[in-house]
Parts: C-alpha cells; structure tokens; sequence
C-alpha cells in the first residue's frame, strides 16, 4: 500500500461533542452518573415513532499507554458537561482496524483507520420508554474477522424498529472492541493479558446489565446477538472461566460464530510476537507499551494488510493469526473440550445458532484443489499426518466441482461445527439453523435479520424476512423461536427459498463436525 493511502487513515484522538445549548435539563438527558449525555441522532419509524440514538458513550477509559495490552478499566472519571456524542469523523472513534484489500467493503478494503481510544458504545432508545418500563434489550457484538468494523458498520437497527409496536418495544445497544495487534496479541509469560477483544465485549455487556436501567432497559432481560467474530466471541463467552460465575445476558443468537479451533499454538504464537517486536523496532512488550500510536497502526497494517495470511480461515494475519486462543484461564481451553466437560455458562436460557450453508464460497482460496487440501489443512493443524488429511477428505463430497472441497472445509471447521458443538451442549435450549437461500454465503442471514430496504440490505425474500425480524423481536420479548429444539435428535430448521423447513441435522454433516472434533481434540495434530 502506498504511503498516502496509510496517511489517509491514520487515527485521530476522537473529540467527543459537548452540549451547547441553553436548557439546563435538554430532552432526553440520561445522567449515568460518571456522565451526562443527551441524543445525537433521531430515527422515526413509519409508524411515527421516533428513535433516540445516544453514540459514543465511553465504557472504559482510553486502552492507551500503561493501559495498552491490559484489561478494560471502567473506572471512568467524571466527565464535564452534557455529552451529545457528536464527532467530526466516525472513524474517529472506531478501533484501529486493517481490513485486506480482498475484502467486499469499499472504500474501506485495503486500508487501515481508527484509534486507541475507542471503547464507547451506542444505545438506540424509542423517545416513550421511560425507566419504569424495563423493556427487554438486544446487544450487538459486530462481526469482523477480529481486525476491523465497529459498532457503525455492517448493520443497522432500523429496520427491527419498523416491525416493532406498543407491546414489542425493546432497547438496541452495540459497542466497539479491539481488533489486531491491539485487541489479539498474546504470548504466555508476557506481560499482554490474552483476548482482549472479548474482554471488551464482556466489559460492554456489563456496562449495559449496570446501566440500561437508567434508559428504561430491563438488565435482567438482555440478548447478545453476534455474526462471525461477533458469535465467535459469545460462544467463547458461554465457556469463559469454565463456566463459572455468571454472564451478564440472558439469550444469546449466535450467527455463524468464527472460532478457529486452538489449543496450544505456542510456537505459532512466538513467531507471531517475535514479528510484532520485529515492525515496531522493540525487543520487549515494556518498549511495545511505550511505543506511540502510530507505531501501532503501522504494525497493524503491515502483518494484516501487508503480509499473506496463513492462519487457515476465520483471523487475518501470519500464522496463528489475530484472533482467540485459549490462555488456561479466561478461556481455559477450546470450546468442545469444556463443552465435553460440562465447563459452560449452564445458567442462559436460550439460545438460537446457526450459520449458512455455503459460508466458505468467497471467504477461501479455492484454487489448485484437491492438491492444495494437505497445505490448507495444515494452517490450522499444524503437525497432522498425511493419513489424517486424507480421513478427512474422505467425508467430503467434490466430484466435478474441486473447489467445493474447499468451501466445505472452511464452513465446517471456522463455522458450522462450531454452531453445533454449541447447539449439543444446550440441547433442548438450543433452536439450532442452517441459512440455504441460495447463494447462502457468509453472512446473508443477517441481511434477513436486520433488513431495512431493498437497496442497503437486498434479500431474495422480504415476507421472509420480515418474518425472522419478528421470530426475533418475540425472541427478545422471552419468547422461542417457533422452530424445533435442538435436542438428543439434532433437529434444526433449514431456512430455504421457500420457507422454514425443521429436519434433522444431515447424516453426512454430523459425520464430518464428529470427525473434526476429533482431529482438534488429538493432541497430535499441533492444533
């Protein structure tokens, strides 16, 4: 990338709107205590009814200098004055993100933007809920691959707020992470706490338990709903410290949830650290704290824009990426394994998982396949023998059409295992999905979900999803999707072209996700 384009993005320190006007008590004034903010925005529905979007609330202080690598503070100072969360530039207040030019975004693809300082989030509020009413909330956790978007991007709420009325009003909130090097750099014995990206959303999502009150939100009925990295991070959630304590939601939807399966990828994690000195001219992670900002963005653009990606699917940058990975604590060790062993969040009460049936088609290199298989493979199961890959190929039907094979894998072993690992572990909490409308990609269930207009979210079928929209908003209000448990008998719904269908899960994909399961938990394939 040239170095004006860099320039181009290159973070400002976000300077936050100060109310000016004259009223001592302006319209919707929330007083959080440590801050006062009024909206900045307004949306009215068809109906009439008008939306208050309060942006950029902080929730932690700025993860800057002794702070960077370290856990979310929220013990925020008293902030002056009435807040209105305008800013001059919304990518302002994004963290730093680098998104590979082979991405589907423009203009953002192959550019890198944001800043440290970014840990705020936005609550959507309709202007008649008072504080008394307890409404029901739904928090967004944004899918990003680990290393860009934000609380801005990718969805709106707008359209679910049309379909709502009276009696289904519920709050919308959404908050920012970090991302990268900033948000996914670990090695064991540094002085760099792991995952800190999910510790930000779980910081996020007690911010709204603690907070949404004040709003007219109900803390004690708030559901997380996530796409991609965004579900990645709350299937982790569901098995954090082993499953003890207790989250602070209720209801999760979980939508193709990336985790790319790791146990103990040390070495990988060494070359990776070693390369992070290596950019920012440091040899230890004191001098990586003192380092200005700049400095971190200009890493973050080289290894995940600037260098090949060889992580196997689900994070940017060189092996093992910028993503997850169990640390023996926080996350104790992968998903199936503590799901295996009883370890996760038994106390939520539903659950809805799902993912599409073709998520691989675009989000792989499916060049030069089956050749190829052994070296995809082996970016994330690093000492597996040729005997196993070729067990694994085995399940996988391609004939006529190589490239299938390579689609598959990476739906099923970044996905669509993950979702029913997750599905078998809450059973008959589960109500478990595959999204088939064709071309079913990566992320064209959400399109359903949060469709708004033919344009911004383009869907093959509007009355579809309208209906998911409701299916949601009543799942929001307590209710069950109108769909199967998942149950002993792995029953899922299959949302086709021409309607929901409830089947068992296919013989063939419980094979392959019982098979992958066991590669991941075989300690000799070097996962």
């Amino acid at each position: 990338m040239k170095l004006s384009t860099i320039l181009t993005f290159l973070p400002l320190s976000p300077t936050l709107g100060i109310y000016t006007g004259l009223l001592s008590s302006p319209a919707g004034l929330i007083d959080l205590g440590y801050a006062k903010h009024i909206p900045t925005d307004t949306y009215t529905t068809p109906s009439g009814r008008n939306i208050s979007i309060y942006k950029n609330i902080r929730f932690a202080k700025p993860p800057t200098g002794d702070l960077r690598f370290r856990l979310p503070d929220t013990r925020i100072a008293k902030i002056s004055g009435i807040q209105d969360g305008k800013v001059g530039d919304e990518q302002s207040t994004h963290c730093i993100s680098s998104m590979p030019a082979a991405a589907p975004f423009p203009p953002y693809n192959g550019t890198t933007w944001g800043s440290e300082d970014c840990l705020f989030l936005d609550v959507w509020v309709p202007d008649d809920i008072k504080p008394r009413d307890k409404v029901p909330v739904l928090h967004w956790f944004v899918g990003s691959a680990y290393a860009f978007g934000s609380k801005d991007m990718f969805v709106s709420p707008t359209g679910l707020f049309d379909m709502m009325d009276e009696d289904t009003s519920f709050i919308f909130a959404a908050n920012n992470y970090r991302l990268g090097v900033s948000g996914w750099t670990y090695l064991p014995g540094e002085d760099i706490v792991a995952n800190l990206g999910m510790h930000d959303c779980l910081a996020a999502a007690e911010w709204t338990k603690k907070y949404i009150g004040r709003f007219g939100g109900d803390p004690e009925r708030v559901t997380v709903f996530g796409q991609s990295a965004g579900a990645g991070i709350i299937g982790l959630l569901a098995v954090v410290n082993g499953g003890k304590g207790k989250l602070p939601f209720q209801q999760a939807l979980i939508s193709s949830p990336a985790i790319p399966p790791r146990r103990h990828p040390i070495e990988r994690q060494k070359r990776l650290f070693q390369m992070i000195l290596n950019e920012a001219n440091c040899t230890t992670t004191r001098c990586l704290r003192s380092v200005p900002e700049s400095t971190i963005v200009h890493v973050n653009e080289k290894l995940i824009n600037g260098v090949p990606s060889d992580a196997g699917g689900g994070v940017f940058g060189p092996t093992p990426g910028f993503g997850p990975v169990p640390d023996g604590s926080f996350i104790p060790d992968t998903p199936f394994a503590l799901f295996q062993q009883g370890k996760f969040h038994k106390e939520l009460r539903s659950l809805v998982v799902g993912n599409v049936a073709n998520e691989g088609l675009g989000l792989t290199s499916d060049q030069g396949f089956p050749e190829r298989f052994p070296i995809v493979v082996r970016q994330i199961f690093s000492a597996i023998s040729n005997e196993t890959i070729a067990e694994i190929q085995a399940n996988y039907d391609f004939a006529g059409n190589p490239s299938k094979l390579a689609w598959d894998w990476t739906t099923d072993v970044i996905f669509a295992c993950n979702a029913a690992n997750i599905a078998a572990a809450y059973n008959r909490k589960a109500r478990r999905y595959i999204f088939s409308v064709p071309p079913a990609v990566h992320g064209q269930d959400g399109l359903y979900f949060f469709y708004s207009d033919p344009t911004t979210t383009p869907v093959g079928d509007i009355d579809a999803a309208r209906t998911a929209q409701k299916f949601l908003i009543s799942f929001v209000h307590g209710k069950e999707f109108p769909w199967p448990a998942y149950g002993e008998g792995k029953q899922i719904t299959n949302i086709t072209a021409a309607g929901f269908e409830g089947v068992e899960l296919p013989e063939d994909l419980r094979a392959r996700c019982e098979m992958i399961n066991r590669v991941v938990m075989d300690p000799k394939n070097g996962v």
